[in-house]
Formats: structure tokens, C-alpha cells, sequence
């Protein structure tokens, strides 16, 4: 069903005039129950059906980012990631859409078919590519040389995980409010989200308190927790971005609610070696949920939620609680624009991830 609009201007219509938004023709994210992994009320929220273009919960985010972008006369968006990113690439494709140049500051990450596909993916979209060995390296130049080397450009956080990346998230939750409301699933008292950068669990925490919903997030980290001693992925930094959220949307609205926001939680246990990372419970959801339900995972986000969420659902099979698993990944299928390409055409610093 095609929305008119994100779902957060549906409830506080008055941020239509105060908050920057772009139609990438995104759609309503189904739900549907999962039948097939042991659990009587177990369900799924499909964003990566979210677009024909490129799903995943990186698009939303995008509307509100690439929104303002545009309204601030902004020719390029910088931002970074792994060299297999999914964020890096959905800003990528969209950039390329509504014209803007796109520079990314890329770190590596471990192989899979997937991280080679959307490197040349990101090669195909025009994307500028600078590569680095590691995190703290992609994040120097990001942070500090590229604030020189692209002057006026309008840089993007990891992840899409900037205040405005957030309220895409937010929208999100309130369209999930809005499919109960219709009797297309019971009210979930869990969900399961997996979370590296705090945006998504944020803002997917955030809207469920502003609608009302008495339903718990477990966000299931991904990435490192810290860096250099700096809290990056934890449930106090998702707490101070759910606050600091919430009070610039009250800044922007007289009809945004007063509401506690408790501290999150967030599962240390299923991360593994970090990052990009396989872990051997991953490996085992992905085959799961694709030999029961026909969905396909990817090891760095959504394998290693999914291993989270069958731990818990089969300590309590008979459960009369709605549990709902947010699918994070893009099933559009780029392999054939993918296998078109000639890794050799790539910069030559990105040669041996392909030999």
C-alpha cells in the first residue's frame, strides 16, 4: 500500500512544516506471522519490502536525511561505513536518483559474496570511494579530513544515524501502530532489532512510547560497544539519543507527549568476533529462516538477531505473547547489476577482495 507521506506526519501534522522530508516511493512495510520456527505467535515486519528500489530500514531514514540535504541546496552527501555497507549503498542509490554526488570513507570487513556485490554496487552507483584498513581510520578521515576535502558537503553519520536518520525509525514505529490498529497483528510485547549504530533502536523505541504501545525492544548488537574507551553501541547511548530525539521533536510540535523513557535493552551475547563478523548461531538462523519461511539473512545484522530471537522464543514455545522480529535487510536482488560489473574496474585498492 503506498503511503502519502511518512506515518510521523500523519500523527503531529505540524511537522510537515518544520521537518525536511523527501518521497523516495517508499511503501508500507507488511507484517505476517511466522509459522514455521517453533513459536505459536510469532510474527515479522518486512521492511526489506519496503522499496522496489532498495529495502531495508536505511530508506526511511534516508527521507528525512536526503530531505534536508536537498532543502539546504546541498550537490554531496558524505558519510562511511564498511566496504559491504548497506547504508553506504542505499545512500548511494538514492543520491544517484535525486542527482547528488556521494562520497564514502569505506573500512574493511570480512568477505562474504554479499560485501564483494555491493562494493561493485557502490562502484556502479558513482559513488566516490575512499578505503581505509580499519574503523578508527575511515572514521579520521570522515571526521576530520573530508570536513576539508568536501567543503559544503552534507555528511551523514554511520549508519544514517543522525537525529533527523532517527525520526525515520520513529515513523516506522507508528506504522507498525497503525497495522494493529487494523487488526493486521496483535500488539507484539517483544521485538527484536538488531542495532550497531543506536539510530534504529531509538528511534523504533521512541515511536512505540509516543504511540502508546506497552511493548519491549531487545536490540541485538552487531558492533563494537566501544571504541578507544568511548561508549558508541550501548543502552545508555541509545537512551541519551532517544531523549534528545524526543525533545527536538517537542521543540518542533506542541503535540508531541510527555512520556518516560526507561533505558533500553540491548544483548551483548550475539555479536561474536564484532562487526561483519559470522558467528556459528548466525549461520545456523540464516539456514532456518530460509528452509522454514523462505527469508534470507545476512550474517553482520539480521543473522545475528535472528539467533537472539530463537534463543528466546524457544525457551517459551507455548507462549500466549506476540513476539515480532523487524526484518532490517534489502530483498531487492541487485545480483545481476552486481554480476555485470568488472571488479577490475573498481579503484585498484579494492583488487584483492576480489582475488
Amino acid at each position: 500500500m503506498k503511503t502519502k507521506g511518512p506515518t510521523l506526519f500523519e500523527y503531529f501534522p505540524d511537522l510537515r512544516e518544520t521537518i525536511p522530508w523527501v518521497d523516495l516511493e517508499t511503501t508500507e512495510a507488511p507484517v505476517h506471522r511466522l509459522a514455521h520456527l517453533g513459536h505459536d505467535n510469532l510474527w515479522i515486519k518486512r521492511n526489506d519490502r519496503i522499496s522496489s528500489v532498495y529495502g531495508g530500514n536505511k530508506v526511511q531514514r534516508l527521507e528525512f536525511v536526503l530531505g534536508d540535504a536537498l532543502k539546504r541546496g546541498k550537490k554531496k552527501v558524505v558519510t562511511l561505513g564498511g566496504i559491504g555497507s548497506n547504508h553506504c549503498l542505499a545512500t548511494a542509490i538514492f543520491c544517484r536518483r535525486l542527482g547528488l554526488s556521494c562520497a564514502l570513507s569505506l573500512f574493511a570487513q570480512p568477505l562474504t559474496r554479499l560485501v564483494q556485490d555491493n562494493l561493485l554496487l557502490l562502484y556502479r552507483n558513482n559513488a566516490e570511494l575512499t578505503f581505509f584498513k580499519n574503523i578508527p581510520m575511515a572514521a579520521v578521515d570522515y571526521y576530520l579530513i573530508k570536513k576539508w576535502t568536501c567543503p559544503g558537503g552534507y555528511f551523514i553519520p554511520s549508519g544514517g544515524s543522525s537525529l533527523l536518520g532517527i525520526l525515520g525509525a520513529v515513523s516506522a514505529a507508528l506504522e507498525l501502530n497503525d497495522q494493529i490498529h487494523r487488526g493486521l497483528m496483535p500488539t507484539p510485547r517483544f521485538i527484536f532489532y538488531p542495532t550497531a549504530s543506536n539510530g534504529g533502536l531509538a528511534g523504533l523505541s521512541l515511536g512505540l512510547l509516543l504511540a502508546g504501545l506497552e511493548t519491549t525492544v531487545i536490540g541485538v548488537r552487531t558492533g563494537a560497544s566501544h571504541l578507544f574507551g568511548m561508549a558508541l553501541n550501548t543502552p545508555g547511548t541509545v537512551e541519551k539519543a532517544m531523549k534528545r530525539t524526543h525533545a527536538f521533536l517537542k521543540s518542533r510540535s506542541r503535540q508531541i507527549p510527555d512520556i518516560r523513557i526507561p533505558t533500553p535493552v540491548v544483548l551483548d551475547d550475539y555479536c561474536g568476533d564484532g562487526y561483519g563478523f559470522p558467528t556459528p548461531a548466525g549461520s545456523r538462523a540464516m539456514k532456518l529462516f530460509w528452509g522454514k519461511e523462505a527469508i534470507q539473512l545476512e550474517p553482520v545484522y539480521t543473522a545475528k538477531a535472528c539467533a537472539a530471537l530463537l534463543d528466546f522464543v524457544r525457551a517459551r514455545p507455548a507462549s500466549a505473547e506476540t513476539v515480532l522480529y523487524w526484518h532490517t535487510f534489502n530483498s531487492v536482488d541487485l545480483s545481476g547489476e552486481a554480476a555485470s560489473m568488472d571488479f577490475l574496474d573498481l579503484p585498484t585498492v579494492f583488487h584483492p577482495f576480489f582475488s
